[in-house]
């Protein structure tokens, strides 16, 4: 049947007709005419059933479109008004609300969590009080130590909750790390704030997003209200290839819960891209909208990373401010470049994870700078840096695997010297000191070392995310202990991640407990029944029920 509906699709993709609205000359018609037929080619290689486009400029919506199908069932083709879930994106405007309300003197960047939530709890393994130091700054960068998903209405969820229920489940989660030492990407933390804009604002925070924000920036049908969407009759269902997945309720409001379609986003970037401004008035100043756009507790030489609710790097000579999101069947990408006043969102209900959005997004956005500018600069400055030859026995210390979230990789030493290994993609490093390395793509890697001088941790300074990779194993270590209880955890627990069914395995090796969850991870007993994996999560084992970062499986 699967194989039947595939075909169905690439004979379609023949002949639609695509709804689209132009508004260009005759270069940009040419580029238009190019993308067009990538998109189309794109979407037959990687099956994906809907996709929806807009290019926008600081005036104007320069093209927006839809291809494909919203319902492959009925046959019902995506246009530009074809409503999606933006999933992460929906961060981008929790932010922007959340500035909006710094302007109107009504909270503050650097206000404690605790001030407006004073209940607020949550359980740590550190010695220091760690809850008192969170900020809004931590929460929106993602810097507050919080694990990604909440007890109670998480992605691996499959009972609705509501968003209150959602945000009060949090007082019974563990803290991952301590307060402003590494970035770990939370939807806890978004939808702390949404909660906090919520209650100060005596609204709904679905009510407060559309007095906000979506009214004056004339986005009347953007919401997070689920069923408002399904009742439409023009939303694009989710799916994985061919498969319909399940409507499902997202309780995560302020961090993945909102619909939107592409026009209505093409204005939340053309509101950026005139510096946040309706009519002469701006709504957020200059000085808070450059905080956004800036890395939010910056290494040295970190020139990429998480500012507000975005990612920042560096991009052909400017500034690329943009956010993605995925789940429950869809998948999407939002960004602009303010220093040349161009925008792109790509909005699909491909739940594969193929590349697709990413490949559109960044050709359509180069294409946009060429177009601007009459030429494409280059990415990054090709600086000559002195290298370092580092003993070998040296760089031996440094090998090992390192995790991050769900991204185990491992650092090699070779002869020609030291390597990483992300997953197949191997990346040749050279030594700038002991500690500092770079890759002939430009970007720096700068290790963190105990006083021993064995590895702690690595960080990617310019990378797309920022992400810390904590050392987890290597070969020929020390063997280490196996309590009897840790067998009776051994087995396989079966879940679901993002409405689909997922397993993963809890074993042991070496003489330590490890669960395969995003690589072969080892973790750490910290009381009975409790551990915490190499890159922070909980893993907490009752009878057979086994949660690791309140994600919920239950034994085989």
């Amino acid at each position: 049947m699967k194989s039947t509906i595939i075909m169905l699709l690439l004979l379609h993709f023949k002949i639609l007709g695509y709804c689209q609205d132009t508004k260009s000359n005759g270069n940009s018609q040419e580029m238009i005419k190019g993308l067009q037929s990538l998109i189309i080619k794109k979407m037959e290689e990687s099956h994906v059933v809907g996709a929806a486009i807009a290019l926008v400029d600081d005036q104007s919506v320069l093209w927006s479109s839809g291809f494909g199908y919203a319902d492959l069932g009925k046959m019902r083709k995506v246009n530009a008004e074809t409503m999606f879930s933006i999933q992460s994106i929906s961060k981008m405007f929790t932010a922007t609300a959340f500035l909006i309300a710094v302007e109107n003197n009504r909270i503050n960047l650097d206000d404690p969590l605790l001030e407006y939530y004073p209940s607020f709890r949550i359980k740590s393994r550190y010695k220091t009080q760690e809850v008192p130091k969170i900020t809004f700054r931590h929460l929106l960068s993602h810097r507050a130590g919080l694990l990604q998903e909440a007890p109670l209405g998480n992605n691996y969820d499959t009972v609705h909750y509501s968003f209150e229920k959602h945000v009060e489940s949090m007082n019974d989660s563990w803290l991952r790390f301590p307060v402003g030492k590494f970035y770990s990407y939370s939807n806890m933390g978004f939808d702390l704030v949404g909660y906090v804009l919520s209650k100060q604002s005596n609204m709904t925070f679905p009510d407060y997003m559309n007095k906000t924000l979506f009214t004056p920036l004339g986005m009347k049908n953007s919401t997070y209200d689920q069923q408002q969407v399904y009742n439409t009759g023009n939303f694009a269902k989710g799916y994985i290839e061919s498969e319909e997945l399940p409507k499902t309720y997202i309780a995560d409001l302020a961090g993945g819960g909102l619909y939107s379609n592409v026009n209505e986003m093409a204005k939340f970037i053309s509101f950026h891209l005139n510096d946040c401004k309706l009519g002469k008035d701006p709504l957020i100043s200059s000085e808070l909208h450059s905080q956004m756009y800036s890395v939010q507790y910056p290494l040295k030489n970190q020139s990429s990373g998480y500012g507000l609710g975005v990612r920042v790097k560096p991009y052909h000579g400017a500034t690329l401010v943009q956010h993605a999101g995925g789940g429950y069947g869809y998948r999407a990408i939002q960004g602009w470049i303010p220093q040349y006043k161009i925008g792109v969102v790509i909005l699909t209900n491909d739940g594969f994870g193929s590349s697709f959005s990413d490949e559109i997004f960044s050709t359509a956005m180069n294409e946009m700078i060429k177009l601007r500018l009459g030429k494409l600069p280059a990415s990054y400055i090709d600086k000559q840096i002195d290298t370092l030859k580092l003993p070998a026995d040296y760089l031996s210390k440094l090998e090992g695997t390192y995790k991050t979230n769900r991204r185990l990789i491992s650092v090699i030493n070779e002869k020609r010297g030291l390597s990483i290994d992300f997953n197949g993609y191997i990346v040749r490093l050279f030594a700038k000191s002991k500690t500092e390395f770079f890759s002939k793509e430009g970007d720096q890697y700068v290790f963190s070392l105990d006083e021993r001088g064995d590895p702690k941790y690595f960080i990617n300074l310019n990378g797309n995310n920022p992400d810390f990779y904590i050392f987890n194993d290597k070969k020929n270590e020390n063997k280490g202990k196996i309590k009897p209880k840790w067998e009776s955890f051994c087995g396989l627990y079966k879940g679901y991640n993002n409405g689909q069914k997922e397993e993963i395995k809890v074993l042991t090796k070496n003489g330590f407990l490890y669960t395969d969850f995003g690589g072969m991870t080892k973790v750490t007993e910290y009381q009975p029944g409790i551990f915490f994996t190499t890159d922070g999560e909980s893993l907490i084992i009752k009878d057979d029920e086994l949660y690791i970062g309140n994600r919920r499986f239950l034994k085989e």
